[in-house]
């Protein structure tokens, strides 16, 4: 694929995120970035959690329809790593942002969410390629890195023509 080809595809952003824009997420701080972004949660009928066919289908339906993905949202040890192994099936071209943890590195976590996250960069960097531009965002605590300033960051990273698949936004550590 030409680079002109990717600059055409990625000239008009739509956007999909993961998460309720309605809380403090990081789906809230691309609602202010990208007012018209679309938003899958349980409360508007998308149960990531799932596996059904018809949640599935749903899905399917708006990856396709978008060329930058936020796969934000943990719910459980699985549903991330699902929704970017359907995002890898389904989506042509794009770009893919999956939301890791500073407890990849630092074990301060409990251990299904660090190997969560770690299996989520390990596939993130496994399917980042020429169509699909994957970006593994490892954050710190969301109280500090606001969720305004990671999707303003989310957007920084998508007009650069570097390429960055793996980045860390971090704070300085405290005591406990």
């Amino acid at each position: 694929m030409s680079k002109n080809f990717r600059k055409v595809i990625m000239s008009s952003e739509q956007v999909l995120c993961t998460g309720n824009p309605e809380k403090n997420t990081i789906a809230n701080g691309v609602k202010q970035v990208w007012p018209n972004a679309t938003f899958i949660h349980k409360s508007n009928g998308y149960d990531l959690s799932t596996t059904s066919i018809a949640t599935k289908e749903k899905l399917i339906n708006n990856i396709k329809r978008h060329n930058i993905i936020i796969n934000a949202s943990y719910i459980d040890h699985n549903a991330q790593l699902n929704f970017l192994n359907l995002v890898n099936t389904e989506l042509k071209y794009g770009h893919v942002f999956n939301i890791g943890s500073t407890h990849e590195y630092d074990n301060l976590g409990k251990d299904d969410y660090k190997e969560s996250k770690i299996r989520l960069r390990e596939r993130s960097l496994e399917v980042n390629n020429y169509r699909l531009n994957t970006t593994h965002l490892i954050l710190g605590s969301i109280e500090l890195i606001t969720p305004l300033k990671i999707a303003e960051t989310i957007k920084w990273i998508v007009g650069q023509q570097i390429k960055f698949p793996i980045i860390a936004l971090d704070q300085e550590k405290e005591a406990w």
